[in-house]
């Protein structure tokens, strides 16, 4: 069994909610992160959520917590604002390829944490320009 975790950031006036995963991602963690998630989410109804899958120390995941994972993103999608997945681990990335193929949500995949507030960063300054836009995501 892995160690999830969910707290709340603040980079360069940017909320983001980060969920770290630690070794393996089962089914029970799923649950329980889920809730969590969807308890985070339900205190601030009204605001559209970046969110960080933070996956650098996780070793791998079971398909049903994936499935749990896909339904809980479905199910909160109205107000996500958008993914981001850290990891190295190709087989995070394709884990999350299919999230995304379920959901019809992207999952945005960067190597750092860091990297997520850079581009978020410069997207909040280019605004609605969406050719911006597309180009820094």
């Amino acid at each position: 069994m892995g160690m999830t975790n969910i707290t709340w950031i603040q980079r360069e006036n940017i909320e983001y909610l980060k969920i770290s995963f630690v070794g393996i991602f089962t089914y029970k963690d799923a649950e329980w992160a889920s809730q969590q998630w969807k308890e985070q989410f339900q205190a601030k109804p009204e605001q559209r959520i970046k969110v960080i899958f933070d996956a650098l120390e996780m070793i791998n995941y079971e398909p049903s917590a994936r499935s749990v994972w896909q339904q809980t993103i479905a199910e909160l999608s109205g107000q996500i604002d958008s993914i981001w997945l850290v990891t190295d681990s190709k087989l995070i990335v394709a884990g999350a390829k299919i999230m995304s193929i379920f959901t019809s949500f992207r999952i945005n995949t960067v190597s750092s944490e860091d990297k997520v507030y850079e581009i978020n960063a410069k997207l909040a300054k280019v605004g609605d320009n969406q050719t911006l836009r597309e180009q820094l995501a």
